[in-house]
Formats: C-alpha cells, structure tokens, sequence
C-alpha cells in the first residue's frame, strides 16, 4: 500500500516537472520569439525610416532646384510635410509594419505627383515664355511700324505745312515785247526783243501773314547765264543759304488773297540783240521758288 502511494507521489512530481519543463521551453520561445519580432520592427522601422529621410531629401532638393514654382506648389508642400510627420511619430510608436508602409508608399505617390506637378509648370512656363518672346517680336514690329508710321505722318505734317505755309504763282507767263515809242508788239524774234513782260496771278492763302513781300524773278538766257538787274550783294538775295543774284524785284502787299502780278525787264542798249533760244523764268518770294515758266527767241 505504502509503495502505490510512493509511485503516486512520483508520477506526479514528474508531470510537475514535465509541466515546469514544457513552461519554460514555452517561455523561452515565446522570448525568443518576442526578441525577434522586436528585432525585425526595429529594422523594418530602422529602414522604413531610411526610406522617409531620402524621400524627404529627394523632395527638398527638387522644391529648391524649383523656388520659382513655391507659390502654385505651397498646399502639396504642407500635405507632404504633415505626411512625413505623421510616419515619423507611428515610426516612434512602432506601429504596425503595414500601416506604416502604406502611409510611406503613400506619401511616395504624392511626392511624385509633386514633380509632376513640377513638369507641368516648367512646360507652361517654358509655352508661356515662347508666347512672350513672341509677342515681344510682334510688339517690336508693332513699334517699328508705329515709329515709322510717326516719321511718316511727321514728314506729310510737315509737308502739308509747307505747303499751307507757301504762296504759288500760277497763270505764270513771259514773252518778248517789241517796243517803238508808245507801240508794243509781242515778238517771238531775238533781234526785235526789247522788253520781257512777266506776268502771273499769286495764289490766295489764309494762312500766311499778310503785309509786304518781296518777289524776285530771275531770267536765264539760253546759255543759262542770268540776266543781271545790277552787280553788287544790293541785287541779290539768299535761298537755301546760298546768295543769288535776280534780274528783277518788285515790292507788294500781300492782303492773303489772289493777287495779279505784272513785271518787265527792258533791254539797256537796243543795240545789243537778244539771244535767240530757250528762255528759263524763274519766281521767288520768301525764300522759295513760287513759279516757273520759259519762252523762246527765234
């Protein structure tokens, strides 16, 4: 009886030690095994980790490499900056592997949206660019053209000026005169020339002052010498800086209207024959050429 009770008492001191046996095998793989699992989190942080740091600086180069662009691209700066704080504090926490790698992945795609975001703008802006070097083109043209347009419209200003500005012979008209004592023939014929008669109707213009004037004519033979109503500077007068000598000049008032004008120029030695050809009649008055006309000897 004593003996059944010492087997009892053994077979259950070795399930005992059985059970504290299999106890601490179990703690010691479930250490081990804890161990590990600690083991791999940090290095699955530790690289996580890594992979936010490069990301970070990756996008940090591409934003100052792209300063010019800070304004259009503030809000996805701020939603990748919160995105890379939030994996920083579950990293901290050692959360769950896959919450923080679809966090990361996630933070991946909106970081290369953003240099997409990038590429677009550098593409508008470079379109926008080549629209302004464009216009500026046309805009040169444009002013080129108005710059020219101006000088144009300055010259015609000008010219119309001028023009406004400026008396006008018209009905200009020379011929030869034969003179014997009160009778006056017109001639055609040199040796019979005694008197050139010039006459015209000076132009009506409102414009001009009125008051007196001052007409000279000149008369060139055919060998183009000019007929000289004396000598001396007191029988010239000056045009375009350059003094001439006149064969008449006769003194009017001008009221702005149409006025007719009447002139001669007499042969001082009747002796002396006219030349026979081409003769050139030329008006001025202030200081500009108002009429031309000719007339010839036989």
């Amino acid at each position: 009886m004593e003996t059944n009770n010492n087997n009892n008492k053994v077979r259950t001191l070795r399930w005992i030690i059985l059970v504290l046996i299999l106890l601490f095998i179990t703690s010691i793989i479930i250490m081990i095994l804890t161990m590990r699992q600690r083991t791999e989190t940090f290095a699955q942080n530790l690289v996580m980790k890594g992979e936010l740091t490069q990301l970070m600086q990756d996008h940090e180069v591409i934003r100052q490499e792209n300063i010019r662009f800070q304004a259009e691209l503030t809000e996805k700066d701020s939603i990748i900056l919160a995105s890379s704080a939030e994996i920083q504090r579950l990293i901290a926490q050692q959360t769950d592997y896959r919450r923080i790698r679809r966090q990361l992945d996630l933070l991946r795609n909106i970081t290369q949206d953003y240099v997409r975001r990038i590429d677009s703008l550098i593409v508008v802006n470079e379109e926008l660019a080549l629209e302004n070097r464009e216009i500026r083109q046309v805009l040169s043209v444009e002013r080129a053209r108005y710059r020219e347009l101006t000088q144009v419209r300055e010259r015609l200003d000008e010219q119309v000026a001028i023009a406004a500005s400026t008396l006008v012979a018209y009905n200009l008209r020379a011929y030869a005169l034969r003179v014997r004592g009160a009778n006056e023939t017109i001639t055609d014929r040199a040796a019979r020339a005694d008197r050139i008669n010039i006459e015209f109707t000076l132009g009506e213009n409102r414009i001009v002052e009125a008051g007196s004037r001052t007409i000279y004519i000149r008369i060139a033979r055919p060998d183009n010498v000019i007929i000289l109503a004396g000598l001396g500077d007191a029988y010239s007068f000056i045009l375009d800086e350059e003094q001439l000598q006149f064969t008449i000049r006769k003194e009017i008032i001008y009221d702005n209207t149409a006025q007719d004008i009447r002139t001669s120029w007499s042969q001082r030695d009747p002796s002396l024959p006219a030349m026979a050809g081409m003769y050139t009649v030329t008006v001025f008055m202030d200081g500009q050429e108002i009429g031309q006309t000719f007339f010839e000897l036989r």
